[in-house]
């Protein structure tokens, strides 16, 4: 059968059951959109950034189970470098795909001509170029093999536009099997670092599961708790873990580490004699800096990756097991039983009454000076409103931080959607349009500060334009704010470069056609929420908050340094 590469494409994309690209268009991209004219079964949502389209094609992957999809024209192809270095860093399979000029016509310095490949081949599993229509169907197949193999991550797929115009007689065009979806395999770790595992568990006194993004991919929730329950073991996620398991479960100690965790929680890790770190890449944020636990000196550990880099990276590592943390631990349960082991855990009677703290923190939070509304306040009431349909979209903020250690999550699996992988500004507003269009019946929230929202604002066109059921919450403090506490808090100095001037963000909304609040008075959260909750399209909420120098989240060196100086701080 002969036809262009642009309909090659499509026609993949179709077999590959991608029902959504996120993208923009350029002049070298004509030729392929032309073409998708005649397929209106895979929707294009266009976008005003090719960064946005990255995120947007990240955060679908994330709740679809699929191989999220972007594209962007030769001029933009650099642009969604941060989305795609989320999804490598994070373990997200997406393939970004860029049109260019002619094959070989930067060379001659053709306008918006570049080596994309050797931009893209530093941040992906693989960069892949075609030079022929003919080789579409195999090298499409490849990027979505590459993409859900072994451990997933973003893949780059370069097309020069008359790649895409050139005719060509196909005669493969089908699909790998599986490979639209993730996890695409499901493999075992070793029965040696199993037994080995299960033993060690057997005999840990005060052990501790820390569920990373990898278990939160595996859908694993279900037997982690099977293994939790077996032992009386307390466990915690990361910001990118969390959801794992329901926040509510007896055993849960919730959030851990440096984004999120309380004394409360991470305490348990201070104490363990054992941590099995399930999913996990032991990254600074999950360890707070691999202080928890200790890399020296510390608890044993034992490590479930589907990577083996990554399952003995940044810890002495006594049992190691490369496989899926579902089918490994579903494993490892069949053998405790079939071996009859019972637990030597003696810590879970601490869990309840560590966790009735942590909650009676958030009923009295701290003063909060010279500002109308506390981020507790504010994350508690939202918890309370949430749909059973719902999801969070956060980014690095305090938004980010109140709400990934307080906003309780109750039910199990992925509601909370975070970009702690590499953690890039201007995210929520942009990948809360991807998980909208994979889950439109539900009510999608997105949570950033004022200083992302700049990054990231013309997507309210796109709130708008599509009638998305976003709910966008600003924290409001007219400041980097982050830069600023790590400024006071770490290397306390003066500040340079965090503030900038006050915006009506509400007023903004309002020009991009998307209803709008400001909440000035505590007293009206509520109130203004269940508004907005009941009301089917697009809402900005702008919220007046402190910034981090005035009341610190539960950032535990920031934390550490706020008692020392009478900054406000509860946890």
């Amino acid at each position: 059968m002969k036809m262009t590469g642009a309909r090659i494409v499509l026609q993949m994309l179709r077999l590959h059951e991608i029902k959504h690209v996120f993208g923009l268009p350029g002049e070298t991209t004509l030729r392929f959109y032309k073409e998708w004219l005649k397929c209106p079964d895979i929707t294009h949502i266009l976008t005003h950034d090719e960064r946005s389209a990255a995120f947007m094609a990240e955060a679908y992957a994330k709740v679809t189970g699929k191989v999220g999809v972007s594209e962007a024209p030769s001029p933009g192809g650099g642009h969604p470098v941060p989305g795609v270095i989320e999804s490598f860093t994070g373990s997200v399979p997406t393939v970004c795909f860029t049109s260019d000029v002619p094959y070989n016509s930067d060379k001659r310095n053709m306008l918006s001509g570049f080596d994309q490949n050797r931009l893209y081949s530093a941040i992906t599993k693989e960069s892949i170029l075609a030079t022929k229509a003919k080789d579409l169907p195999f090298l499409i197949r490849r990027a979505f093999r590459v993409a859900v193999s072994g451990r997933p991550g973003a893949v780059h797929m370069r097309i020069p536009m008359d790649v895409y115009e050139e005719e060509a007689e196909v005669n493969d065009l089908y699909p790998d099997p599986c490979m639209a979806r993730w996890p695409y395999q499901r493999p075992v770790a070793d029965f040696r670092e199993t037994d080995k595992a299960i033993a060690m568990l057997a005999a840990a006194k005060r052990p501790v599961i820390v569920c990373g993004q990898g278990a939160l991919a595996s859908d694993a929730g279900d037997e982690v708790i099977a293994l939790a329950e077996e032992f009386n073991i307390p466990v915690g996620c990361t910001m990118t873990g969390k959801g794992t398991v329901s926040e509510i479960h007896p055993l849960s100690i919730r959030l851990i580490g440096a984004r999120g965790g309380t004394s409360w929680s991470n305490r348990f890790l201070q104490t363990a004699d054992l941590v099995f770190f399930i999913g996990s890449n032991t990254d600074s944020a999950g360890t707070d800096g691999w202080k928890l636990p200790p890399n020296v000196g510390g608890p044993k550990i034992i490590s479930l990756n589907i990577d083996g880099v990554d399952a003995a990276n940044n810890y002495p590592t006594e049992a190691v097991l490369v496989g899926d943390a579902k089918a490994t631990l579903g494993y490892m349960a069949e053998k405790i039983r079939e071996y009859g082991i019972k637990s030597s855990s003696e810590n879970a009677s601490e869990i309840r009454a560590a966790m009735a703290e942590l909650d009676r923190s958030t009923k009295e939070p701290c003063t909060c000076p010279d500002t109308p509304v506390h981020p507790i306040r504010f994350v508690k009431e939202l918890e309370a409103l949430l749909p059973e349909k719902s999801f969070v979209v956060v980014e690095p903020s305090m938004a980010s931080i109140f709400s990934a250690a307080f906003l309780v999550q109750k039910r199990q699996g992925r509601m909370f959607i975070s970009n702690y992988s590499n953690g890039a500004l201007g995210y929520s507003l942009p990948a809360a349009v991807g998980v909208a269009a994979a889950h439109p019946d539900s009510t999608v929230f997105a949570m950033g500060g004022d200083g992302s929202f700049h990054f990231s604002c013309g997507e309210l066109e796109t709130y708008s334009r599509l009638g998305l059921n976003i709910k966008m919450i600003v924290f409001r403090n007219n400041v980097f704010g982050w830069i600023k506490g790590e400024t006071q808090h770490v290397y306390h100095s003066d500040f340079f470069a965090t503030n900038f001037g006050s915006v009506d963000y509400a007023g903004v909304a309002t020009a991009f056609g998307v209803k709008s609040y400001k909440i000035d008075d505590p007293n009206d959260i509520t109130s203004v929420l269940s508004e907005a909750i009941n009301y089917n399209g697009p809402v900005l909420i702008e919220v007046p908050v402190p910034d981090e120098t005035e009341i610190v989240p539960p950032v535990p060196r920031w934390t550490e340094s706020a008692k020392k100086n009478d900054i406000p701080c509860c946890y």
